[in-house]
């Protein structure tokens, strides 16, 4: 019998190591992931529309897929000329995709940089919460779409820097959204009678 035992740790790279493990990694669309980020070749139309199926984890349907190409794949150049430019000028980028959610404009971000800039999410903003010792009702996941935004920028992106040492932000990111979902399920179920 094996039995998984956890404990509190200041040791980041056994945390990132442990529960970069626990991401599904056989789950339907990673895949897509793999094969569409390519950091070194230009996106297609057909890579980001089977990376956002990735960050959705399922189809996107007929609405989903039709803001893609209408918000996004009109952006396709600026997009594959920012893959390739040192830095990205966060304003300009701000203002070019003001009506995408901030989910999908982060996600954008990270496609473009992804050794610059973590994916954010209701499970990575549980995990950071917990790890700060700070309960969801206090910091409850932002409605609003510019305060995910000042969020990310002011909490999430400077946290993921300080740990990420070596690793890869995709697999911080892996054991953030896996430590946040076992977060989520085990003060779920502590709260249920």
């Amino acid at each position: 019998m094996t039995l998984l035992v956890f404990q509190p740790t200041n040791d980041v790279q056994a945390f990132i190591d442990l529960w970069s493990q626990m991401y599904d990694h056989q789950n339907a669309y990673e895949h897509n992931y793999v094969n569409h980020i390519k950091p070194d070749k230009p996106f297609t139309h057909k890579d980001l529309l089977e990376l956002y199926e990735w960050l959705t984890g399922a189809g996107l349907g007929r609405i989903r897929t039709a803001a893609i190409k209408d918000k996004i794949y009109a952006h396709i150049d600026y997009i594959n000329d920012m893959k390739f430019e040192n830095s990205i000028n966060i304003d300009e980028f701000q203002k070019k995709f003001s009506s995408v959610s901030a989910v999908s404009r982060i996600f954008l971000l990270h496609l473009i940089k992804p050794e610059v800039y973590p994916l954010y999410d209701t499970n990575i903003h549980i995990a950071y919460n917990y790890i700060h010792g700070i309960s969801n009702e206090q910091q409850p996941y932002p409605r609003r779409e510019e305060d995910r935004m000042k969020f990310y920028f002011r909490k999430i992106l400077p946290f993921v820097t300080s740990i990420k040492g070596n690793n890869s932000i995709k697999k911080v990111d892996e054991a953030l959204n896996s430590y946040g979902q076992m977060v989520r399920k085990i003060v779920k179920s502590t709260l249920t009678f």
